[in-house]
């Protein structure tokens, strides 16, 4: 068992024995209020002792009535009912596939004024692939080679797509054209490489070849086309990522790379806004990769080109505006979401994101993330009506056992139906499926 399995296991734990011993907010308004009903209850247990015997009915039944008095009017039923009510929501959210290591979550979930969301698999699916590609067929398996010894997602897409062997016999082209397999350069022997911020460069065949992005082309002198760069501009605002390739100093076309946004993410950042929640993105691409999300209703702010370092640091800045929630997958998240007062990991997360974070949708489901809010919500409902229930079992049996009308037997009936009234709410399904 992994190191990261055994952690989020030992924290599950924690969280049922501080559910057991809790003294999150619900609990401690059902304690105040049990503190207010005990003095009532031997108060109430006193005056039916004692009117029992003014109305002449004996000492041994003066003592039954104050003793069923304290029996019936004990507020056991408000102990009962939050963590009963806390467990059972808990229980039903695993069964959605969102396990909570934090038996409080659901109440601070009812108190977040942000949500901040991850871009690149988080509000996108994270599987980088090879959307367009308008080049030259032996560059782009010279390329292949050449990224081969990169490591980015985007270079991973690129030799999946273009490497020797991984090419369909016939593969269309965004201009028009066939790349078929008669075409193909044996281009392996790679006798230079270098690794750039912003791209590679490498001597393949004796041929000097770039590939990168545009800033990282004119750092280095490289000549590109008008063409070129409005189709990387086209590429960036659509949100996806140009890939300049090259060689001999001349651009010579653009991969287009790109993952997907979630089905979901439109519906899930719309109702988290109706909820008056202040909706914040985060992603390390530049701004006019993030232009469809900018300007997306529901999205409050958007900041682009954050390294995994400045997301921490941005999430500090937020806290000042209120409680900030962190939904992310990646380790590079994991800082951000141990420093935000709540963290959300999506499934597809590693060992360490789930470690950092509250919550772990253990599907790749962003909806799952709305869920979870709707959990709390319903949470909250069901723990005001157990403590209705219990308020209405006192309400109802003290009267009855101080006017002799409730005796033992009846009373410990009373106790049980209570319960199992308490225990049927509680087990009740939290949200209509």
């Amino acid at each position: 068992m992994s190191d990261g399995t055994t952690s989020s296991i030992d924290r599950l734990i924690t969280s049922v024995w501080n559910l057991q011993s809790g003294d999150h907010g619900v609990q401690r308004q059902a304690d105040r209020l049990a503190s207010v009903i005990i003095p009532v209850v031997v108060g109430g247990a006193v005056l039916a002792g004692v009117g029992s015997l003014l109305v002449g009915t004996g000492i041994p039944v003066a003592v039954l009535t104050a003793l069923v008095v304290l029996l019936v009017g004990c507020p056991w039923a408000l102990g009962l009912a939050t963590p009963l009510s806390v467990a059972t929501s808990i229980e039903q959210a695993v069964e959605r596939g969102i396990v909570i290591f934090d038996e409080t979550v659901f109440e601070r979930l009812r108190n977040v004024d942000v949500v901040v969301f991850d871009k690149t698999g988080t509000l996108t699916t994270g599987q980088m692939e090879v959307l367009e590609a308008n080049a030259p067929s032996d560059l782009l398996e010279t390329v292949a080679a050449l990224e081969q010894r990169a490591s980015h997602p985007a270079a991973d897409a690129i030799v999946n797509t273009f490497a020797q062997g991984n090419q369909e016999d016939d593969r269309s082209r965004a201009d028009g054209g066939v790349t078929d397999g008669s075409e193909h350069a044996h281009a392996e022997h790679i006798t230079e490489f270098t690794s750039h911020t912003t791209g590679v460069e490498g001597v393949v065949e004796d041929t000097r070849v770039l590939v990168g992005n545009l800033d990282l082309f004119a750092e280095l002198g490289w000549s590109v086309s008008e063409q070129i760069e409005t189709r990387a501009a086209e590429a960036r605002t659509a949100g996806h990522l140009p890939v300049v390739v090259g060689r001999d100093a001349h651009a010579e076309g653009v991969i287009v790379v790109g993952d997907e946004p979630r089905p979901s993410w439109d519906d899930t950042l719309t109702q988290l806004s109706d909820r008056d929640i202040e909706i914040v993105v985060l992603t390390g691409d530049d701004e006019a990769a993030t232009d469809f999300l900018d300007s997306h209703p529901a999205v409050d702010h958007v900041f682009a080109g954050v390294p995994p370092a400045g997301k921490t640091a941005t999430i500090r800045r937020l806290q000042s505006r209120g409680q900030v929630t962190m939904v992310g997958d990646g380790t590079n998240d994991a800082p951000a979401l141990a420093t935000a007062d709540m963290g959300i990991s999506l499934g597809g997360g590693t060992a360490l994101t789930s470690d950092a974070a509250d919550i772990s949708i253990v599907d790749d489901d962003l909806a799952a993330v709305e869920t979870t809010f709707d959990l709390a919500d319903a949470a909250r409902r069901r723990v005001k009506q157990n403590n209705g229930l219990a308020l209405l079992y006192n309400g109802v049996t003290m009267p009855l056992a101080a006017t002799g009308l409730l005796n033992p037997v009846f009373a410990m009936g009373a106790v049980v139906a209570t319960g199992g009234l308490l225990a049927a709410n509680s087990f009740r399904d939290l949200l209509h499926k």
